[in-house]
């Protein structure tokens, strides 16, 4: 979509574009419309009429909740537009999906809102269960698989396991393991579990220091399983290829706004210390694309970054 509009009662729109904004820096694509506390269902619709009037092209409106005055008003003007879509049930989760993946599918959004609803407390014991059983079902022989590793991705993506990685990239290329190489993940029983439990229930999921994954792929220990691998950051990529790890692409997915960052895409935004990271990346043979989902064109990262 080329617009995103966030409607709430009070606050809670502007509220979810702040913190929208830390996480992926400022967007002009998105805007917000809300019911005052002093207001009524005449004052937001001629809100909402004149911030539509002032857009052109594609909008996605997003309501905080489903039968509410606000989503009542979008649907009484907007149900029967074509290039209008309309969602109740605002989570900051599915906002970001909206502005870093402008083609997700209404489908789509509504599959990561579901998956973003769980019990936590008993998704993360289950999810320690399941580190210990996958623990045990690695190879003990696995010696004749050294140098066979089954790579089908690499790709950089500061939120690790999200609806990204989980429910597009990984099933569409078929991956039977994920290694995510990060030291403090690996060191932190915490995100390990939480990353287990993002992850597809039907996958392997291995966190593990840079080094450590660097040594595994190359020994064989996963056979010939279909790996993803996946990297918070260019300076984890850069040391696991000086540790021999096998990687000859990677995928730049999303590197979210910090200070001092430029925009090198919509979703990938570059510290100027990080630059130099990525030259000596692919310094090294390794080929650098930045690709958002599988449907979108992959596009040389080296050439957009000195550009």
């Amino acid at each position: 979509m080329e617009n995103i509009v966030l409607i709430s009662h009070g606050g809670m729109a502007e509220g979810v574009k702040g913190s929208l904004e830390m996480i992926v820096g400022q967007q002009e694509n998105v805007h917000t419309v809300s019911l005052r506390p002093d207001g009524d269902n005449l004052q937001f619709e001629n809100d909402l009429n004149e911030k539509m009037k002032a857009l052109n092209g594609s909008t996605l409106i997003i309501a905080d909740l489903l039968g509410g005055t606000p989503c009542n008003v979008a649907v009484k003007n907007f149900l029967h537009v074509e290039e209008v879509e309309i969602l109740a049930g605002m989570t900051l989760s599915v906002v970001i999906e909206a502005v870093v993946n402008p083609k997700a599918t209404i489908k789509e959004l509504l599959c990561l809102a579901k998956e973003n609803i769980v019990d936590v407390k008993a998704g993360m014991n289950q999810a320690e269960q399941e580190i210990e059983e996958e623990k045990q079902e690695e190879l003990s022989d696995f010696s004749a698989y050294a140098g066979k590793e089954n790579i089908v991705n690499t790709r950089i993506d500061e939120r690790l396991i999200h609806g990204q990685v989980a429910g597009i990239w990984s099933t569409s290329l078929g991956t039977q393991r994920i290694i995510v190489a990060n030291d403090e993940a690996a060191s932190d029983p915490l995100q390990k579990s939480s990353l287990r439990m993002a992850a597809p229930s039907t996958m392997r999921l291995s966190v593990l220091p840079v080094e450590t994954a660097a040594k595994n792929i190359r020994s064989g220990r996963y056979g010939r399983q279909r790996l993803f691998l996946l990297f918070k950051n260019p300076r984890d990529i850069l040391r696991f290829v000086e540790a021999g790890g096998p990687i000859k692409s990677i995928n730049v997915g999303n590197m979210s706004y910090k200070e001092g960052a430029r925009e090198v895409t919509k979703s990938i935004q570059v510290l100027p210390e990080e630059e130099p990271i990525f030259e000596a990346i692919a310094a090294k043979g390794v080929t650098v694309t930045a690709q958002l989902v599988p449907n979108d064109p992959s596009i040389d990262f080296i050439e957009k970054l000195r550009g």
